[in-house]
């Protein structure tokens, strides 16, 4: 292992920032629709849809903006495999469901309300999806909560144009600004069932509780600032004094690259005590039509600092290639994580953090679009680096492999049955 790891992601994200910077010269397809509330999406082209305000992202053959609901389902149907020693095979049902309200109340006034919820606590189980060096629920991913989400946002637009917006949030559970948008939502992980083994220290309070936000946006900046409660989220939406803080800022470049940071210090529960831990992230964000090719990639940085004041950094490179029916996508991650994070026992009960690293590559194709029903079919290989001194509990040659299908439904005109 390098004695430098970040260089591992590191250097790729620069090369890959400056080549999509110089390539202003290629001929691009449409542009960016920038969200009427939130922050403003990763910058790229939506050339088959158009991007959903809340859940910030691409949806094919969607409605116009116009449209006041939307109904959505990403449901995956995986089998996993993972090997070694910790290895699991089973099948599971990662994915969610989203319903939206997206109204103009008037000419510089936009209400969104989102619900979003997930199948996961009976496709999934309280085993969760396996993927090896996984610490959120010990080398598999946890299934989410029935419903994560309740949001409601007010957009007014301080400027004719709506070239300046003042947004409040107010969610019994939603997403606090924090981080890139999640996984689950992110065009660069289209395709992709797993959760990056990161998802913790780059994108993982996308369902907190009690949450209090105010945006700033103007041209393409915008700032947010959230209140919210780092208790754990239960059902169905208790309500909670905000004790956790958060700061977003996303910047687009252009309309085809962005970046972005966000801090938080949050009052997490840790073994039944509760302790401050800050969160620190970053990002960058690519997304290009090249000779009928759409590339969406992003390179992520995320760090926590728990109450023991253990410092964990955790690094990312995705990048997504479509081209007609056919998907291909990556995933390069290099991350610390401690030996009990892992429930591994070492001799004379020592506590060790180590580099761990995974390589995914997968394939996803289209089988059959109707409307707005799409149904996929794909698979991926993922390959393990295991540090030395964890081989014991994981064995050295590692992998997971993962065949999946996904349906993709969204019906974007609901006026009749909202009218009922």
């Amino acid at each position: 292992m390098p004695h430098n790891p970040r260089c591992f992601l590191v250097i790729p994200s620069v090369c890959w920032g400056l080549l999509m910077t110089l390539s202003g010269s290629i001929a691009y397809g449409q542009g960016m629709a920038m969200p009427k509330s939130g922050s403003p999406q990763a910058a790229g082209p939506c050339p088959q849809g158009q991007h959903l305000d809340l859940m910030k992202m691409c949806v094919p053959n969607a409605a116009p903006p116009s449209t006041p609901v939307m109904f959505r389902v990403n449901q995956f149907m995986a089998y996993s495999s993972t090997s070694g020693p910790r290895g699991q095979s089973r099948a599971t049902g990662p994915g969610h469901w989203s319903l939206m309200l997206d109204k103009d109340v008037s000419t510089r006034q936009h209400l969104n309300v989102a619900v979003m919820g997930s199948l996961e606590q009976w496709s999934v189980g309280d085993k969760g999806t396996p993927q090896l060096f996984q610490t959120e629920n010990l080398d598999s991913m946890h299934p989410h909560d029935r419903l994560m989400a309740l949001e409601f946002r007010d957009a007014v637009a301080l400027t004719p144009g709506g070239t300046k917006k003042l947004t409040l949030l107010f969610a019994p559970r939603g997403e606090a600004a924090v981080g890139p948008v999640p996984f689950m939502h992110r065009e660069s992980a289209e395709g992709n069932p797993d959760a990056p083994l990161g998802h913790t220290q780059q994108d993982g309070f996308h369902d907190a509780s009690t949450v209090i936000g105010l945006g700033y946006h103007v041209g393409r900046t915008a700032a947010e600032v959230t209140a919210f409660s780092g208790q754990s989220i239960s059902w169905p939406f208790p309500m909670h004094v905000p004790d956790s803080y958060s700061v977003r800022v996303n910047q687009s470049i252009s309309n085809h690259i962005g970046v972005g940071a966000s801090v938080l210090s949050a009052l997490l529960p840790e073994d039944g005590i509760a302790s401050h831990s800050r969160f620190i992230s970053a990002w960058l964000t690519t997304s290009h039509v090249i000779g009928g090719h759409t590339v969406k990639s992003s390179s992520i940085w995320g760090q926590v600092r728990d109450g023991e004041q253990r410092t964990l950094n955790s690094f990312l490179e995705e990048v997504v290639c479509q081209t007609g029916k056919n998907k291909a996508y990556g995933r390069a991650e290099t991350l610390q994580a401690t030996s009990g994070q892992l429930e591994i026992v070492l001799a004379g009960g020592a506590s060790e953090v180590r580099w761990g690293r995974a390589y995914t590559a997968g394939y996803e194709r289209t089988l059959v679009a109707m409307g707005g029903l799409t149904l996929y079919g794909g698979g991926s290989y993922t390959k393990n680096l295991i540090p030395a001194v964890f081989q014991p509990a994981y064995g050295s040659g590692t992998r997971g492999v993962k065949a999946s299908i996904r349906i993709n439904w969204a019906v974007p005109q609901m006026q009749k049955m909202a009218s009922k």
